[in-house]
This record gives C-alpha cells, structure tokens and sequence, in this order.
C-alpha cells in the first residue's frame, strides 16, 4: 500500500539521488569529518534520504572504514526536543555509555565524544528537520556554541536537514550571526532525474513504461507528486488507456493542494514574475529574487536569461489556479 505521506524508511525502497548521496559520504567520510546540511522543500523527500544515508548497511558500503562510524539518528519534532536539556538527553542515549559522564548534560556529552574520539571513533549526528531547534528562542546560543565546539575538537559532524538555509531560520538574533553555521556545507535537494522518476513510477505501480513516462513527464521529478499519481491511477481501470486530456484531468486536482503549499513560501510580492511565468513571459529582473526559494527546490528552471516551471502540471496549476492570496511568505 502506497502512502505518499509517509517517507521511505527501507533504504531498498529508496530511489535517486545517488549524486547527492555519494557526495553526503564524501564529506563525513573525509579524513576530518565535514558537517552537510541538505535543504529542500516540503515532501521533497529529506528524511526519505537522511534513512537512507543513515543505514548501518549503507554506512559499510560507502565508507572504507565503516567499522569506526557511530551513527546517531535524530528527529527535531516532538516533545522530546522541546530544549537544550531534552535534546541533550535524547542525544546521551544514542551514546555508549563512558566513565567519562559526569556535571550536566553538556558535560556528560562532551565526556561520550571523548571517549568515542580517543578509540578512534567518528561520531555522525543526523538531524532531521532541524529547522524546528533553530526556529525555536528556548535554544540559546550557548547550545549552539557547545555543538560547533564539539565538531571543531573532535572527529564528529552533523548532517542536518531543513527547508531552508539554517541561517535564514533563526528565532534569535545572537545565534544568526553566530559562526555555528560556517562548519556546514549547504547541499539543495533537488529533483530526480527522467530515469529515476520513471524508475519510481514502475516500482510503485507495474503499470508498464509508456504510462511512466507520460505521468513522470507531466509531474516531474517530485517524488512526493509521483506517488500521489500513482495512487490515483491504481484506483483507475486501464489507466494505461487515459488519453492526454483525461490524465491531466484526474491528476491536476490531487496534485493542486501541493503546489498551493509551494508557492505559499513566497512572500505576495512574488505573485507578478510568477504570474509572467505562467503566462510564458520572461519575470522583471528586479522582482526574480523573490522566486529564488522554488529555484533553488527546482520548481522553477532557469535557463539561459530565462525562467520555466520544472514540469508541464506545474506550469499548468500555475496558468489556472495560482491566486494572489496564497503567497504568504509562509509555506
């Protein structure tokens, strides 16, 4: 059973991404273990692929010297990491235990890494969502003074996700401009390619490949839009047989809430170049910083002097449903 919803958890099942990943393993697989923080839009899939990086069995497969990687796993929703304190604590027990804890919980942290790093351990800390911690004025900037400090002193990086560039997502002033985020490298989540949205559509469904290509080709590489097609269609006798016109018909209502949900980060002085983009027209230069977040996700394309939606659904929601009203800067 399909849930678009849902992300992967079984590495197996993961599909694309395969540049970005090998480049993921290249940085915490350095001989000094480099921080990566991956940024990409709602249901782009960053936890889908933060499961995948994260596996023990992937963990063997891409890195020489697997064997002395400690992988700890975390998720920056939830009650648990509702402060420093909670989020230490969550954080000692995905730790071996050492004769180094003692004080509070900073302490107790700092004692487990050094321990960890004196055997010879390489400590990844995966954070999911982190823009929850960074959002949030209960985390001081001593907290994150403590984790640049531990990445500066010992073998041990994190690898985090968020929607945007964590600077950018900061409840407090002091933390900004602090120089916690000049140890992370910003990789952007992007689209999958022809090949592997295809591919996605096939596992998904067994519908046959002129289906995948026409419903790939209309949605794009979003593997959350792909997922939502093929649930759709599952529930359709002979899909295979829809004309162009029906497809886009059946499809263009289960992907719309998406989109809306897209284009809601944009702040309303947006609504102009992208409604000149939907119209086929080239956006005021002036006004093209304000559609900076949808290139960087890949919704929208730039080419040459130009700017085009990433897939002809979204070009479509663009011509017929984009209102003034949904640009909130808030998405």
């Amino acid at each position: 059973m399909i849930d678009p919803e849902e992300p992967v958890r079984d590495p197996a099942g993961f599909v694309g991404q395969a540049g970005l990943v090998r480049r993921i393993y290249s940085r915490i697989g350095a001989d000094r273990p480099q921080s990566v923080a991956v940024i990409g839009g709602k249901k782009s899939g960053k936890t889908s692929l933060l499961a995948c990086i994260s596996d023990d069995e992937g963990k063997m497969r891409a890195l020489a010297d697997g064997d002395r990687f400690l992988f700890a796993r975390m998720g920056a929703q939830g009650e648990t990491f509702r402060d420093p304190e909670a989020f230490l604590a969550a954080l000692l027990a995905l730790l071996p235990v050492s004769d180094g804890d003692r004080g509070n919980r900073y302490e107790a942290v700092r004692g487990r890494i050094d321990s960890l790093h004196a055997a010879g351990r390489r400590v990844i800390v995966f954070l999911d969502d982190f823009h929850f911690i960074t959002t949030n004025p209960l985390f001081p900037l001593e907290f994150f003074s403590f984790l640049r400090s531990m990445a500066n002193n010992y073998n041990l990086a994190y690898v985090t996700t968020s929607i945007l560039e964590l600077q950018k997502l900061c409840a407090v002033k002091d933390v900004q401009e602090s120089p916690f985020f000049n140890i992370f490298t910003n990789l952007h989540l992007g689209m999958l390619s022809a090949q592997d949205s295809r591919a996605l559509f096939l596992r998904l469904t067994s519908l046959g490949e002129a289906l995948a290509d026409r419903v790939t080709g209309w949605c794009g590489g979003s593997p959350y839009l792909i997922k939502l097609a093929a649930v759709r269609l599952l529930q359709e006798k002979s899909p295979e047989a829809l004309d162009e016109e029906r497809l886009e018909r059946i499809l263009a209502p289960v992907v719309a809430p998406y989109f809306a949900e897209v284009v809601a980060q944009l702040p309303p002085a947006a609504y102009k170049p992208l409604l000149a983009i939907s119209k086929g027209k080239g956006p005021d230069p002036s006004n093209v910083h304000y559609l900076d977040p949808l290139i960087k996700q890949g919704f929208l394309v730039e080419a040459g002097e130009g700017i085009s939606c990433f897939s002809p659904g979204f070009a479509q929601f663009l011509r017929q449903g984009l209102g003034s009203g949904m640009l909130t800067g808030k998405g």
